[in-house]
């Protein structure tokens, strides 16, 4: 090894990433507000998958930083699937529940969206993720859904999906992941320091 460089993360090691409630609110307010302020959360919570499946692809991180698993109808993003389930969303200051309500199965904007988390490359992957399934409904996007490498049928309870296997179904190779491990770890440890 080179004087001065670190030692590569172990291929042992996973994918860490942290939930980003704002960046979360901001993307799902951002399609929501497309949506002329209301989805079927169902489909909200789709779009959000095949937006940081999107961004994985391209920048090899996610959008929102959520957990993934496999449930039923595809795909899921954990954190954001409990925000979308709780039975009273209107209550708290968290950057959520000022912003999106749910009522049944739909998921509602309150009120404008503070899109400030979000960067340019990601607001264009939400655009073109909302562009490319406007005119799907939630069952044909759960079923769009199904068809990714890395959704296993939970036969009724839910899978862990590893952003790892995200990586390997977009068609990256080991050494693209190994970057991408590197890069997550170098993440982790930046907002460690500036938390601290």
């Amino acid at each position: 090894m080179m004087a001065g460089t670190e030692a590569a993360t172990p291929r042992t090691a996973r994918i860490v990433t942290r939930f980003d409630e704002r960046k979360t609110t901001a993307a799902a307010a951002y399609l929501l507000d497309k949506a002329s302020g209301g989805l079927p959360y169902i489909k909200l919570i789709k779009l959000l998958y095949l937006a940081d499946r999107e961004s994985w692809r391209r920048y090899d991180r996610p959008i929102t930083g959520d957990r993934y698993v496999s449930m039923n109808f595809g795909p899921v993003l954990s954190a954001t699937y409990d925000l979308l389930r709780r039975e009273d969303t209107t209550t708290g200051g968290s950057p959520w529940s000022r912003t999106i309500t749910t009522a049944g199965y739909e998921a509602r904007l309150l009120g404008s969206a503070d899109l400030g988390p979000l960067s340019d490359a990601e607001i264009e992957i939400l655009d073109e993720v909302y562009q490319l399934t406007e005119k799907m409904d939630r069952w044909r996007l759960c079923d769009l859904t199904h068809s990714f490498p890395e959704w296993k049928d939970p036969e009724g309870s839910s899978v862990p999906i590893l952003p790892e296997e995200i990586l390997k179904a977009l068609g990256k190779s080991e050494e693209e992941i190994d970057v991408a491990r590197q890069e997550a770890a170098e993440r982790q440890r930046f907002q460690q320091i500036f938390q601290a």
